[in-house]
């Protein structure tokens, strides 16, 4: 089934410089790469992981590899964007709205609610590195992916039960 795992831009930022460090774990980017047809990055997704700055665009391949390593090891292993259609962005809104997303750092971001809205309307699995909440906040505003997708119906998994899922074994 290509496309079923909807990745947050924590699965890669958090794996990459912390969790799963490419010179620690280079078998696990070896599969993911392998497995970049299994996984959705949303165009705003993709834009927030580690983005080259307009400033460097024009630097030689190894000083935005020292700079951006993540980016560019995307790019050399054809990852790419999946634009966000009218149906989508019309779900997205919605959602937006129904659970007062704003630049709150304590609730989902409006690219959360736009990779729960792809995964909502093409029915795929969002994958994140967050932690489901057990009891509701006060304010919609701080509510989680997780728990968003519980309360639309969209199934969510950590990134190692998707790793489990796809038979990654490093």
């Amino acid at each position: 089934m290509s496309g079923q795992y909807c990745l947050d831009a924590n699965i890669f930022i958090t794996a990459w410089n912390s969790s799963y460090p490419m010179k620690v774990f280079p078998s696990l980017w070896e599969h993911l790469a392998q497995y970049r047809n299994n996984l959705v990055l949303i165009k705003p997704v993709f834009d927030e992981i580690d983005p080259i700055s307009s400033a460097d665009k024009k630097l030689p391949k190894n000083k935005k590899k020292e700079k951006y390593s993540l980016r560019v090891w995307m790019i050399d292993n054809h990852f790419d964007a999946k634009p966000i259609t009218d149906e989508i962005n019309a779900v997205s809104l919605e959602l937006e709205k129904e659970y007062e997303t704003n630049n709150n750092p304590k609730g989902a971001n409006q690219n959360d609610i736009t990779l729960i809205a792809h995964a909502k309307v093409k029915e795929k699995i969002v994958v994140t590195c967050e932690e489901e909440q057990t009891q509701k906040p006060g304010k919609k505003k701080n509510y989680k992916i997780p728990l968003i997708c519980n309360e639309q119906g969209v199934e969510w998994i950590k990134f190692v039960t998707m790793l489990d899922r796809l038979g990654i074994r490093i």
